[in-house]
């Protein structure tokens, strides 16, 4: 028999379909699945035929992601379980994750988001080195050429970026550095939640051109100008779990907005993270809204710290150097997922949000239409309680600062 023929849904648009097929086949396996499930759960009331008439997906993949999230379970095809060799950091994963923290550290993210590249400094000769100095030794460390082709396909590629390069540095520039690197996670066994948060460039909602290629609609506006709807992204990455935080607000980016986003963030963390947390680590760039002279941001991070119950430590990177702050992979990760689209309104800026990975992660994803004051400021008198607070590193005042709460 001929298939049937595919018919709209009435609660989307053409225009809303194309842009959620585009979603899921840039998804394979489960991830394909439980988007396609959680689609057809949506907008055609869980029924995988209904679903294959709408968008085109075969009913039975449906089917089956509608099966595995009913389940709890995902099914694994036999070959990718168990055929092949098992790559090295499958057989070595201490090693393996002791080789990540040591590229991650000196990575930055490519300050044009065309890339989801990290430019690292780090050889392949001096991972090894840094690995074998770790106690790692024998067959745990592999050769230079297995090294550097490791260390490729993670996403840390070895190269001169000019780009990248920062244009200026302060005296104190690798002080900060060395501060960053000596407090990053001092302690072990969940005591410090590693925190990285920065807002990126704001978002403008329309036909607009972000690059990239599309097998949809590819006629975009020849210029933004007029552009009436735009959002704010911030986000908060967990160094530790991987998980990514984003909020995105449609007014402006205040300490306010940062605060607030970072408040709903810490609710939404796992209790037992929460309970065995003794300090909130947060690496932050030197950005008006949320430096450490910026009085209104320093008021509302005591305040935070009051309300978790936790004492915060803010680690800041230093002017020109803000690329080196992990959150802004992820940045350039969601740049590369999105950039084939038309982010016509904020449902399909969301969707295609919930829809990018990192470390095989999805967001969890906050949309923000609390309207914020700019220019906030706090009086000398007022900020006198609020320094009285802080505890500010005696060599880097305004790179390194403790906050520890007050109960009752």
């Amino acid at each position: 028999m001929p298939p049937e023929p595919q018919t709209a849904n009435p609660i989307l648009s053409e225009s809303q379909i194309a842009d959620l097929k585009l979603a899921a086949s840039k998804m394979s396996g489960s991830t394909r699945r439980a988007f396609q499930a959680d689609m057809s759960r949506k907008y055609c009331a869980g029924n995988a035929r209904q679903t294959e008439r709408c968008f085109g997906w075969g009913r039975e993949g449906v089917q089956l992601g509608l099966e595995e999230q009913r389940n709890g379970m995902v099914c694994v095809g036999a070959q990718a379980a168990y055929c092949g060799q098992k790559r090295w950091e499958e057989t070595q994963p201490e090693a393996a994750a002791a080789l990540l923290a040591l590229a991650e550290a000196h990575s930055q993210q490519d300050p044009t988001f065309r890339s989801s590249i990290a430019y690292t400094r780090l050889t392949a000769a001096e991972a090894i080195r840094q690995l074998q100095a770790m106690g790692f030794s024998g067959g745990q460390v592999p050769a230079p050429s297995t090294m550097a082709r490791i260390l490729n396909r993670n996403g840390y590629r070895l190269r001169k970026v000019e780009k990248a390069k920062p244009q200026k540095k302060i005296p104190e520039t690798d002080a900060i550095f060395a501060n960053i690197q000596a407090n990053d996670g001092q302690f072990a066994d969940g005591a410090v939640k590693r925190l990285s948060m920065d807002c990126k460039a704001t978002v403008n909602i329309g036909d607009y051109s972000r690059g990239g290629k599309t097998r949809g609609d590819n006629k975009a506006a020849d210029h933004e100008m007029g552009c009436k709807e735009k959002y704010i992204p911030f986000g908060v990455l967990d160094e530790d779990s991987g998980q990514v935080y984003l909020t995105f607000g449609s007014s402006s980016k205040t300490s306010d907005f940062i605060v607030d986003s970072l408040c709903r963030v810490w609710e939404q963390m796992p209790s037992a993270d929460k309970d065995a947390c003794q300090c909130i680590q947060i690496k932050a760039d030197n950005g008006p809204e949320s430096s450490g002279i910026r009085t209104q941001f320093l008021k509302r991070m005591v305040e935070f710290a009051n309300h978790t119950g936790k004492t915060v430590h803010l680690l800041y990177y230093p002017p020109y150097h803000s690329k080196y702050n992990p959150i802004e992979r992820c940045w350039g990760i969601l740049e590369q997922h999105w950039n084939g689209t038309q982010l016509k309104d904020a449902e399909t800026l969301l969707e295609w949000a919930k829809t990018m990975t990192w470390k095989g992660i999805n967001p969890m994803v906050e949309f923000s239409r609390k309207v914020y004051e700019k220019g906030v400021t706090l009086s000398k008198k007022a900020m006198e309680a609020v320094e009285a607070r802080l505890e500010r590193n005696a060599a880097l005042p305004k790179w390194d600062i403790l906050i520890r709460p007050v109960f009752g």
